[in-house]
């Protein structure tokens, strides 16, 4: 009996559009980020102690219209922050790693995906778990506000509702390039997610410290909580505290974003090629 020799046949079927890639990475870190206990948990109790007394005064409180200083006292800028960075350590933690020490790369980049389509899937399905907690609750409480008003000045409301969307999207951003960076610095989950909660308590000690000794209170931006209190303020229009320089702020808050996100693309660059 011969053997038949294995021809090459050709595929003939549509090849999948790059964004769908993209959305099957997205939807994969979404969807294993809320079956973690961890996440389920923090979710629950950073929406609680955040904002459910908030949720209640705005909607059994009177009030002819939603108010910029009002919104922005519902925000507290150094709970949401430690119950954040806690969140963005639980779920960046093991979206590089898990790859590095599993040598997925070898899958993700044996088709035609790109370093930024990995990175979009990845950071974009982080960025939805984030926005959970960090932009829309306070958005859901501004609406409300709105619509529970009894005046009829919602235009301004309105604007207040802008300025809301805009800090929870700078909340949102804020914490997730930098947990994704230190993800990609180690094959271990756990280091990364101990690195990142204990990065930003690190700085604000160190701007605590200097704020204090050399009496120099611009040095307080430099810590994660305090830079994130700060934006709420400029973003409400609420007065910055003395000595906190509105140039200074934007500087780290770009840098606090951009440069981790570059470290990590040029590294997921690198890995793509084999370097």
């Amino acid at each position: 009996m011969g053997i038949s020799p294995i021809q090459y046949r050709p595929w003939k079927g549509a090849r999948s559009a790059q964004n769908l890639r993209v959305y099957v990475i997205l939807r994969s870190v979404f969807k294993h980020g809320l079956k973690s206990t961890g996440v389920k948990i923090l979710l629950i109790l950073g929406v609680f102690f955040v904002f459910s007394f908030q949720l209640t005064s705005v909607v059994f409180s009177p009030h002819e219209r939603l108010e910029a200083d009002e919104m922005r006292s519902n925000l507290d800028a150094i709970v949401l922050g430690i119950f954040a960075v806690l969140l963005a350590a639980v779920v960046t933690s093991d979206l590089i790693s898990e790859d590095l020490s599993s040598n997925s790369f070898v899958l993700y980049f044996s088709r035609a995906l790109k370093a930024r389509d990995y990175l979009a899937g990845k950071a974009v399905g982080a960025l939805l778990i984030m926005s959970l907690m960090c932009a829309i609750p306070p958005l859901l409480i501004a609406v409300i506000g709105t619509v529970t008003q009894s005046g009829d000045d919602y235009w301004y409301s309105l604007k207040v509702i802008g300025r809301t969307a805009l800090a929870g999207a700078l909340a949102t951003v804020f914490f997730v390039p930098y947990g994704i960076m230190m993800s990609s610095f180690t094959r271990r989950k756990s280091y990364a997610a101990v690195g990142t909660f204990m990065s930003f308590f690190v700085l604000t000690i160190i701007a605590s410290v200097f704020s204090e000794f050399a009496s120099a209170p611009e040095w307080s931006v430099i810590s994660p909580f305090d830079s994130l209190a700060f934006s709420f303020d400029w973003i409400f229009g609420v007065a910055l505290e003395p000595g906190v320089d509105k140039g200074a702020l934007a500087a780290f808050l770009a840098l606090f974003i951009i440069v981790p996100a570059v470290v990590v693309y040029v590294k997921i660059t690198r890995q793509a090629v084999g370097k």
